[in-house]
């Protein structure tokens, strides 16, 4: 376990799950679609099982990515801003989806 584990618990819930699950709720909508045009391509048009699939490995490839140079800051007091600031977006991303889905429902 690290020092940070509870910034990474709710970096994987908030960014990892989050994100993933309220970006497939709000493309059941017809109105609605990903803002970020890679993250388009990964869905497919329109967007599939397949493609919510890429999106979440491409989110554990980040997940690695990110773990990895939060272990080669290992003895900087600061790395605890690589969990922060990946909870931080996540809460946004799942907010902003969640906002975007009230609008249409």
């Amino acid at each position: 376990m690290t020092d940070h584990a509870v910034l990474w618990l709710l970096a994987v819930c908030s960014y990892g799950l989050g994100d993933l699950i309220t970006t497939a709720a709000g493309l059941r909508y017809a109105e609605l679609e990903e803002g970020s045009a890679f993250v388009r391509r990964l869905l497919g048009e329109p967007p599939t099982p397949g493609g919510l699939v890429r999106f979440g490995a491409f989110k554990g490839v980040l997940f690695l990515a990110f773990y990895g140079g939060y272990l080669f800051l290992a003895g900087y007091r600061m790395r605890v801003l690589v969990p922060a600031a990946i909870a931080g977006i996540g809460i946004v991303a799942v907010s902003n989806n969640l906002r975007a889905i009230r609008r249409v429902r």
